[in-house]
């Protein structure tokens, strides 16, 4: 399992792209707050992963109150 782990997020997308006749493909995008130590202040960050998808339903964000 792979694991990202990114802190002092702002907004979450999940963006519907087309990549190609064929393909089902979503964009996750997490926007957050890093500290820069050489600016001395916090710098938005974006972090994109490109999803291919078997099935559209895969996109449905689901919540679960399950813990690690």
């Amino acid at each position: 399992m792979a694991e990202l782990r990114i802190h002092k997020v702002t907004k979450i997308e999940v963006k519907k792209v087309n990549k190609g006749e064929g393909y089902l493909c979503r964009d996750l995008v997490i926007h957050s707050k890093r500290y820069d130590y050489d600016l001395n202040d916090y710098i938005t960050e974006e972090t994109r992963i490109d999803l291919f998808l078997d099935d559209a339903s895969a996109s449905k964000l689901v919540y679960s109150k399950d813990k690690y």
